[in-house]
């Protein structure tokens, strides 16, 4: 009886000891039950927002940014069986501006599906991919995961102006009529009504007309 005791008392010690340790990356540990070592039911939905915070939380049970099998890690799982081989965060060329950056040209790329906090897979794909780290207004005024894009973009969240076409620019570098056009709700946020431009429609769109490139919500209409 008294050995039964002393190795139920050793199993829930071991246990706590590899919850403690799991939740011992930084002051932003991840939510993990002291009785079942286990994330809660919902963190699926939210561990990016928790890898966000603090990304070395993650590495003592998950391993570190590098692919490894998952039998190499404490918990069982690694990062690597969700997302891509680099990982949760931007590959080392994003900011390489050769002659476009990647991210560049990730936001100029048609718009890919909507950020999905049930998946954990960012599509990276358009400018509102960006949206749920750098803030809705790319300014990142609020959710604190990564910078705002005006920390290098300094006027707005793409090159500075001149930005349009046909203006002499060299071909290397990124201009508006080179985004995809199923962007424009994005562009609507900052140059709906020609706010923020000095191009402005002939005629205004039909009243409920979605943003688009062409028909009168932001700068261009049919007669452009």
């Amino acid at each position: 009886m008294k050995t039964s005791l002393i190795v139920r008392t050793f199993l829930a010690t071991a246990a706590a000891l590899m919850v403690m340790a799991c939740t011992s990356g930084g002051g932003s540990a991840p939510a993990v039950s002291p009785i079942t070592g286990q994330h809660p039911a919902t963190w699926l939905t939210t561990h990016w927002s928790g890898y966000l915070q603090n990304p070395g939380s993650c590495t003592t049970c998950h391993g570190s940014a590098a692919v490894q099998p998952a039998t190499a890690v404490p918990s069982g799982v690694t990062c690597f069986g969700c997302h891509h081989p680099q990982g949760p965060n931007h590959p080392d060329t994003w900011n390489l501006a050769v002659p476009t950056p990647d991210h560049g040209l990730a936001a100029m790329a048609p718009a890919g599906p909507a950020f999905d906090p049930t998946a954990p897979v960012f599509p990276n794909q358009g400018f509102a991919s960006c949206t749920p780290c750098h803030g809705a207004l790319y300014n990142n005024p609020a959710n604190g995961y990564a910078p705002s894009c005006y920390s290098c973009h300094t006027t707005a969240p793409h090159p500075p102006k001149p930005w349009g076409a046909g203006l002499g620019l060299p071909a290397t570098q990124p201009r508006h009529d080179l985004v995809d056009v199923s962007n424009a709700p994005e562009c609507a946020k900052c140059h709906t009504g020609g706010g923020n431009s000095t191009i402005t429609p002939v005629s205004p769109a039909a009243p409920g007309t979605a943003p688009g490139c062409f028909n009168g919500t932001l700068c261009h209409n049919a007669s452009f």
